[in-house]
């Protein structure tokens, strides 16, 4: 135990050191130490750039350091993590193999803490240190923190995290005119003993939303559960792959290796895979009506805290679509029923606002107006990281490429484009995302498909898999890296000397590539179907049809009286050639 009066020692030293160096600009500045600003961190300082982390709390770890403080955002005591270990860990830090394939955010920010002492970053980082005013000064950064201090940087690195400013929804009509308790999810930190027999509301239509519900459902008399967009719930374990069970749980997360983003036919979006999907998982508001979303497959948020569904099958959720409005604690819903509601919890959401950043630098807070839904476009000596959502995978996983991308090219290894080209490619992004999630994207800004998004960044970088020279090498090796679920450390296997680590990851989670399997084996008769679809910008649909035509009029043509000219009036030279 430390002697008294030793942390204030160590309080004095460390405020000594810092007046000595805000004379002097670091490369790097990075605002908050969450698990973001700690992957900044380590990779401008791998880059050799000296860097300085401030963090407005006495510790690491962001959202994931649970406090009782409902004044300060975080997670709720029993949150566990949505995405598995696989998919989150990161690159070169594996988490321990003892670990549950959803660590609680107790285990995250234990791992988070072995992940600065392994690569030395507590060192620079400067605790208690709330970044009240960020503006640039000729060619430098200032960072002005609540306690009077200036630093000075030649780049910033902004890694506050998105779960920082609750978005208040207490004004909206529905709620206007509700007599009853009325909180956001952020001040709900654990299952509270006043609701015990109450009847309570959960409105909202994410992760946050579901675990909220569950776990009211175990003390609340009812929970009605509303989702007014409707939602495609993913659980984030399935028993098996229908039509073929297992015995033992499956990890979705892990069916996503190479293997099935080349061949699986939910990545080509095929309508009757939806049908499919809807028949074996019924995830498209699972089986719920009042849950049911609009927007396609993979075009959509995506819920994995599906654990709540089975608190509806007792009884002790009610699905409900949303809210039409509110007479003292009496509420009124869309499907024309009432109930008498004791608490509201609503779940809308975070908006990301930057209160810190001065008025001469509008970076706005939407991640399709910044390059790469990184770098201001204005000055990209100014980063985001972490701001990107992916609908299914982990922001950590992607926060890692865009770490290593800002470094590279704040260190001059990497070059961005030109102003011009710059916003050019900004407004072709944002567009083309815009389309993606045309049914969401509006509501949620910075929607990304994980892989894709992730495999743009890897070639920025320069380590995007090089698959055929991997398989000329050494084809084993290839076919457990294709097969393997997503894992951060692909991105290393172009230098062979991460092997030995990469592959022993791979190994790790070994057990699922049987699913890779029946992938390769149920896909492989259809691809020639795929690929005629994707040369002649067909339809599968309008294939059938024409080749149903087709057949047709071979047998028109073979017993055919009437003159040849009537057939090219009906058929092009193209069409006419197939026939003969």
């Amino acid at each position: 135990m430390a002697e008294p009066g030793a942390k204030d020692m160590h309080g004095n030293v460390q405020r000594n050191a810092a007046a000595a160096e805000m004379g002097t600009a670091y490369d790097v500045i990075v605002i908050g130490a969450g698990w973001s600003g700690l992957m900044a961190c380590k990779y401008c300082r791998a880059e050799g750039l000296r860097t300085l982390v401030l963090e407005g709390r006495d510790g690491i770890g962001g959202v994931w350091t649970f406090t009782p403080d409902q004044r300060v955002g975080g997670v709720m005591k029993t949150t566990e993590t949505t995405s598995s270990r696989c998919i989150t860990e990161i690159s070169d830090f594996p988490m321990p193999a003892d670990y549950p394939q959803f660590p609680s955010n107790e285990q995250i920010k234990t791992y988070l803490e072995a992940y600065c002492a392994r690569f030395s970053l507590t060192e620079h980082i400067r605790f208690k240190e709330n970044v009240k005013r960020t503006a640039k000064r000729d060619d430098l950064w200032e960072v002005t923190t609540s306690d009077g201090s200036r630093w000075l940087a030649r780049h910033v690195i902004v890694s506050s995290g998105l779960h920082q400013h609750p978005n208040d929804v207490s004004g909206d009509e529905r709620f206007r005119d509700y007599s009853g308790t009325l909180v956001h999810s952020a001040a709900v930190k654990d299952v509270s003993s006043e609701w015990s027999g109450k009847t309570m509301l959960v409105w909202g239509g994410g992760e946050s939303a579901s675990d909220i519900a569950f776990e009211t459902s175990k003390v609340a008399s009812r929970v009605y559960f509303c989702i007014p967009n409707g939602v495609w719930f993913v659980p984030k374990r399935v028993s098996g792959w229908p039509p073929f069970p297992s015995l033992e749980p499956k990890v979705l997360d892990h069916v996503t290796s190479r293997l099935r983003l080349w061949l699986s036919p939910t990545h080509k979006y095929s309508p009757f895979v939806y049908e499919y999907l809807e028949w074996a998982f019924g995830f498209n508001g699972h089986g719920q009506e009042a849950w049911r979303t609009d927007a396609p497959y993979q075009r959509s948020f995506f819920n994995k805290s599906a654990d709540v569904l089975c608190r509806v099958k007792s009884g002790h959720v009610v699905p409900k679509r949303d809210i039409a409005s509110c007479r003292g604690t009496m509420v009124r819903f869309t499907d024309g029923t009432s109930a008498e509601v004791d608490t509201i919890i609503t779940c809308s959401g975070y908006s990301a606002v930057f209160p810190f950043l001065d008025e001469s630098v509008p970076a706005g807070t939407d991640p399709r107006k910044w390059f790469k839904y990184i770098f201001y476009n204005e000055d990209p000596s100014l980063a985001f990281v972490g701001f990107a959502r992916p609908i299914f995978g982990s922001i950590p996983g992607l926060a890692e490429l865009q770490s290593r991308y800002v470094a590279k090219v704040f260190a001059g290894a990497c070059r961005l484009p030109g102003p011009a080209q710059r916003r050019a490619l900004t407004e072709r992004d944002a567009r083309f995302w815009d389309h993606h999630f045309r049914d969401t994207s509006r509501r949620i800004a910075g929607l990304v498909d994980h892989p894709l998004y992730a495999d743009q960044l890897a070639r920025l970088i320069g380590c995007r898999p090089k698959f055929a020279k991997l398989f000329f090498s050494s084809p084993r090796r290839w076919w457990q890296a294709i097969t393997a679920p997503w894992n951060g450390c692909q991105f290393w296997l172009n230098d062979a000397r991460h092997h030995d680590r990469i592959f022993a990851t791979f190994r790790r989670y070994h057990g699922d590539r049987v699913a890779q399997v029946w992938i390769f084996v149920l896909v492989v008769p259809l691809l020639p179907l795929l690929a005629l679809r994707r040369r002649l910008k067909i339809g599968l649909r309008e294939h059938l049809l024409r080749a149903w035509r087709t057949r047709r009029a071979k047998r028109q043509l073979a017993g055919a009286k009437a003159p040849a000219g009537v057939a090219l009036e009906l058929y092009s030279r193209s069409e006419m050639q197939d026939l003969q």
